[in-house]
């Protein structure tokens, strides 16, 4: 089943198959979100980056990391972990002609798709690619600094998190999202199944519990004038596809959880997202605060 057809994903739910369920985009792993060159599949972590994007919870978060930064114009301004750049292309919008943003990911693929989407918008803007645990740039260079989705992966978050600290100038603002996975919640017969699966997945990402640590990290960095935000984010059944199957896929194949376990799983929550009654979420966090 080939990861570049995003089609089988709402297929899936028509075809009567069990067995098609424990085959449900196998090869996505989104713990590998840190060496997505090196996956061999770059393609599947963009379309999962595109349509997690498109989620209204999503949506309706950027506003809320956007007014953590209180730009004004003419700011100079750091996305870490920029991905394909959407966030960079937004921030640029904000702080005009006048300010610039830089994007800065650990994926040369990312950068490109990046550096592809920003040709003939004239924005302000420049990408490259980087490590958030050494960035490059002087203590002190930007007015903001922004990353969502970033710390939960890279292999050292206390060190991403100082870099970001370092590179801000006193009275600039930081505003970072991230999700605690231990949080995730399923509305499912299986209760646990439903555990093994969601405490597993957390346990597959580098740092699943980070969401809950980042008002302390905002702490010890001295950071002042902090706001917590607490945002669910409830995908629809065709995203949980996208961001667990790789997962129970590999649970199947490691002995973890049977294969009649995983197909029971998918077939009473693809029931329900026909029926309307599907339910899954997990708490992001997102905050905000000025360094001193």
């Amino acid at each position: 089943m080939p990861n570049e057809d995003p089609t089988h994903f709402t297929a899936v739910d028509q075809t009567g198959d069990l067995s098609h369920f424990t085959a449900v985009d196998q090869t996505g792993d989104l713990s590998h979100f840190t060496a997505v060159d090196q996956t061999g599949d770059p393609a599947f972590f963009a379309r999962f980056l595109d349509e997690g994007n498109k989620l209204p919870a999503m949506i309706a978060s950027k506003p809320i990391i956007m007014d953590g930064l209180r730009l004004r114009g003419a700011e100079r301004v750091l996305d870490v972990g920029c991905g394909m750049g959407a966030d960079v292309f937004d921030l640029a919008a904000r702080v005009g002609t006048a300010g610039h943003v830089t994007g800065v990911d650990v994926s040369t693929s990312m950068i490109a798709e990046a550096r592809r989407r920003a040709e003939g918008r004239n924005l302000p803007v420049t990408f490259e690619v980087g490590d958030a645990q050494a960035l490059r740039f002087a203590d002190g260079a930007f007015d903001a600094v922004r990353t969502e989705r970033m710390l939960m992966h890279v292999p050292d978050a206390d060190r991403a998190f100082a870099e970001m600290a370092r590179v801000l100038r006193p009275g600039g603002r930081l505003a970072v999202f991230d999700f605690d996975w231990e949080t995730q919640f399923c509305d499912s017969p299986h209760r646990e199944v439903t555990r093994k699966i969601t405490q597993s997945f957390c346990d597959s990402i580098k740092h699943g519990w980070v969401g809950r640590r980042l008002p302390r990290l905002f702490q010890h960095h001295q950071m002042v004038d902090v706001s917590v935000t607490y945002h669910p984010v409830t995908p629809h059944f065709e995203f949980v596809q996208l961001l667990l199957g790789g997962h129970v896929a590999r649970a199947v194949a490691a002995g973890t959880l049977s294969g009649d376990e995983a197909d029971l799983w998918w077939t009473d929550l693809a029931r329900a997202s026909r029926e309307g009654t599907f339910l899954n979420g997990v708490i992001a966090f997102i905050v905000a605060g000025t360094k001193t």
